[in-house]
Order: structure tokens, then C-alpha cells, then sequence
């Protein structure tokens, strides 16, 4: 597993950020985006997956990892490794030979999953007829356990219930936890809870059972009048720091790379569908995979360096977003071909941008704006690269 996590993190992050100053490989991994995404019963997929769409339904065969990001994923067939999901309603409906991490609304699992299961939603539903062969980690408001597990139970929810096998230990911070008279613990049973577990007539718990209450930590109260002018204050002395730091690296990157970074500026024009499909998948796949990642002790370095570099990714995004900005506003009076005037077109965009950050609420959605045209714009910069080169090849 932790094989294919390194290889998917090392093609999403490295490749986004050194696809600026240099050449890379041919990416090794199969990627689809659209409204409504579709592996047929009798298709195979022979290389990790990743899909991002409205409507994702795995019907068929995937040798590798699955990475979705959507509103409905629904996995009827087999995967031969992992699946990382995100949606509205996550549903693991077919086999899956490793492990499961998603995050969810809804997280339904009626199939048989080989690894561990780590899930964090609202409502979570183990069916009877699914199987979990590791450990499963979980944070739900409502969890419904009836499925077989073949290790521990570790999670945190708001109502649990439990009502089949469990080989393992169990141990959950909870508001409400029924233990069903199924339901068969061959650990022990320890949780945190205000009320006494509901632990019915016949179900068996071979180890001890431990209930522990919850800390009470007393509130600490501000006083928000004598420190809002100090917020506001370092949050201008912030935006004026990230300005001239974008700004540093910007300039940087016009005298390193200059054709690289206008071909990447030009793609948010000419190509903004693909530019923005693009950037989705990077964008909203990329911290889920590495934060579960995180979850696992052997990965734990390789997802903080991942998010590490998601950060600087993001933060890079806004140069040629900032950059397209500033052209289309210079280029109406003169070309802008040099390198001083691109840096000056560069600071006129960022300039623009950050005044428009500053807006209320407004500045969240412009700063994903610029995080899905800047990371999607590299992708599909790179993509029409190839595509030229490969054309040029054949010729």
C-alpha cells in the first residue's frame, strides 16, 4: 500500500511543483474528470485511477488505487489495492483487496474490505454482509456497526452501535454507544462517555469493560476589544508580507523560467475548462490522500512532506494567476514581452488579487479560484507540451 501512496504522492506534488523549471516523466496513473464518470463491468483498468466528477461509479475492475473526489461514488466492482475517497455519499459495494479512506457525509460499506477502513463523516453504515480485514478508525456523528472486524475498533462519534464480531479490541469517545445482543467482542471494551454504555442481554465481551467520563476543562475568556487591534493589525502586515513574498518568487521564476511560466499562463486562458478540471483533482484529492497517509505510522513522513509541498503549491499558484491578470490588463496598452514588464504586470496582478482577498467572504472564493486555474493551468500547460512533442515525433 504504502508503494502506491509514495508513488501517487511523488506525481501530484513533486511533478506540480517542478513542472515549472523542468522537464518530467511520463506520468504513470490513469486520470478522468467529467459530470458523470463510468468503469463498466468489462472494463480493467491496469494502473491506480483517480476521478473527480459529479457522479462516479466503479462497476469494473481497477489493478491499482482508486482516488475519487465527487458527490456520489458508489464502488459496485473490484479494486486490487486502495480506495481514498471524498463525496457527498461514499458506497464500498464490491471487494476491495487493501484498505479504505474516505471522507464523507454518508460512508456506506456492504462489500469486503482486505486492509484497514479509516473514515471520517456524519452518518457511517457497516453493513452485515461487509467484511473489514484490519483495524477500522472512524469520527462519526451516527455509526452503525453490523459487519464483521477483524481487528480493533478506534473511533469518536455522537451514537454508536455495534452489533456483530469484533476480534480485536474496542475503543471509542462517545455520546450514546449500544452494544446489541449479537454482538460478539473477543478484546476488551474501553470508552469515554458521560452515560453508560447500553450493553444488552447476550452480547459477549471477553476482555474488561472500562467507561472513563470525559475531562471538563474550564473556558478561558478574552477580551476580544483589546486584542482585535493587534489582529488586525498583523493581518495587514500579512497580506503586505505574502504580497512581496509571491512577488520575490514570481520575479524569481520570470528570470529562471520565462517561457515555461508564460506557457503556463497562457493555458488559463486558452484552455480554462481543462485548467479548472485539472486543478480540482490536484487540488481537493491531494490533502485528503495526505492526511490519511498521516494516519498510518509509516507513512506519517511522507504525508507531512506532501502536505508540506501541497502548502507551497497553492501558495505558488497565485504567480501565474496573478501574472495572466496583470497581461490582459498592461497588454491592452503594450506588449508585454520583456522580463521588466512581466514583473511589472506580475505586480499588478497580485495587487489585484490581494485587494480583492481582503473582501469578506468574497476572499475565500477568489483564492480558490486562484488555487484551481494556478495548480490546473501547470497540468494543462504540460499536457499541450506533450501533445506538440509527440505530434513532432510521429511527423
Amino acid at each position: 500500500m504504502s508503494r502506491h501512496i509514495c508513488k501517487g504522492l511523488a506525481i501530484i506534488f513533486v511533478v506540480t511543483l517542478l513542472m515549472m523549471l523542468t522537464t518530467i516523466p511520463v506520468w504513470a496513473f490513469d486520470a478522468r474528470g467529467g459530470t458523470r464518470i463510468t468503469v463498466a463491468s468489462e472494463e480493467v483498468v491496469e494502473d491506480d485511477l483517480y476521478v473527480a466528477g459529479d457522479t462516479i461509479i466503479i462497476d469494473g475492475t481497477i489493478n491499482g488505487d482508486l482516488w475519487a473526489a465527487g458527490n456520489t461514488i458508489t464502488v459496485n466492482g473490484m479494486v486490487n489495492g486502495s480506495v481514498m475517497a471524498a463525496g457527498r455519499i461514499v458506497s464500498i459495494n464490491g471487494g476491495i483487496t487493501h484498505a479504505v479512506r474516505a471522507v464523507a457525509e454518508t460512508i456506506n460499506i456492504n462489500g469486503d474490505v482486505g486492509g484497514d477502513v479509516i473514515a471520517g463523516c456524519r452518518k457511517m453504515n457497516i453493513a452485515s454482509t461487509a467484511g473489514i480485514g484490519g483495524d477500522l478508525l472512524f469520527g462519526a456523528d451516527l455509526a452503525r456497526i453490523d459487519g464483521h472486524i477483524e481487528d480493533d475498533i478506534k473511533g469518536s462519534g455522537r451514537e454508536v452501535t455495534i452489533s456483530n464480531g469484533v476480534s480485536g479490541n474496542v475503543e471509542l469517545e462517545v455520546e450514546s454507544l449500544t452494544i446489541l445482543p449479537t454482538a460478539n467482542i473477543g478484546g476488551d471494551l474501553n470508552y469515554t462517555s458521560e452515560a453508560e454504555a447500553d450493553i444488552q442481554s447476550g452480547a459477549r465481551i471477553a476482555g474488561a469493560t472500562t467507561h472513563k467520563l470525559p475531562e471538563v476543562r474550564p473556558e478561558a475568556k478574552k477580551d476580544w476589544t483589546k486584542v482585535f487591534p493587534f489582529v488586525l493589525f498583523f493581518g495587514v502586515l500579512a497580506k503586505v508580507l505574502n504580497f512581496l513574498m509571491a512577488l520575490v518568487a514570481g520575479v524569481v521564476v520570470i528570470f529562471l523560467a520565462p517561457k515555461k511560466l508564460t506557457s503556463i499562463t497562457d493555458a488559463i486562458g486558452t484552455r480554462p475548462g481543462p485548467s479548472a478540471g485539472w486543478g480540482a483533482i490536484v487540488l481537493f484529492l491531494t490533502p485528503i490522500g495526505a492526511l490519511i497517509v498521516c494516519l498510518t505510522i509509516i507513512g506519517i513522513p511522507v504525508g507531512l512532506i506532501a502536505l508540506i509541498l501541497y502548502g507551497i503549491a497553492i501558495y505558488l499558484a497565485q504567480i501565474p494567476v496573478g501574472l495572466f491578470i496583470g497581461r490582459w490588463i498592461i497588454g491592452r496598452f503594450r506588449a508585454v514581452e520583456s522580463k521588466a514588464i512581466m514583473v511589472g504586470a506580475l505586480a499588478v496582478g497580485l495587487v489585484i488579487l490581494k485587494l480583492l482577498s481582503i473582501i469578506p467572504y468574497f476572499g475565500f472564493f477568489v483564492g480558490l479560484v486562484v488555487a484551481l486555474f494556478g495548480l490546473g493551468a501547470i497540468v494543462a500547460a504540460e499536457r499541450k507540451r506533450r501533445a506538440g512533442v509527440g505530434k513532432a515525433t510521429s511527423t
